[in-house]
């Protein structure tokens, strides 16, 4: 049986290891840093993105409303001359605006958020170096 582990050698070891470790220190910090604001800003960039489907999504509902009363304003043109007609239009065109103003607002956060990926931090670590 012969042992590897000479005094000698496990003292190199330790000595290379603790060498190591204090060269790879702040290597480790600084890509533990760079880690964290990416997923900062991955998180800001989903958090806009969410915010944009839901007034999509509220857009969407309202779109279909729109629909469905100039539906109701066709058919009324068409079974009473005036009154009824006018007034489905004027509930059409107040639901046509607010449809346009959130779907508009909704794709401009989404535009904002996709794709989520974190360009400002690619940006300083290319700057960097």
């Amino acid at each position: 049986m012969t042992d590897d582990s000479t005094p000698e050698t496990s003292f190199a070891d330790r000595l290379r290891g603790q060498i190591g470790s204090k060269a790879i220190d702040p290597v480790i910090r600084a890509v533990r840093t760079e880690i964290g604001a990416a997923r900062d800003e991955i998180a800001g960039r989903a958090r806009d993105a969410r915010a944009g489907i839901v007034l999509v999504v509220v857009g969407v509902v309202l779109a279909l409303i729109t629909v469905a009363l100039a539906a109701t304003a066709g058919v009324t043109a068409l079974a009473l001359v005036l009154p009824l007609w006018a007034a489905t239009l004027v509930v059409f065109g107040v639901f046509g605006v607010a449809a346009a103003l959130v779907l508009a607002g909704g794709l401009r956060a989404l535009k904002r958020g996709v794709p989520p990926v974190p360009a400002d931090t690619v940006k300083n670590l290319t700057r960097r170096h």
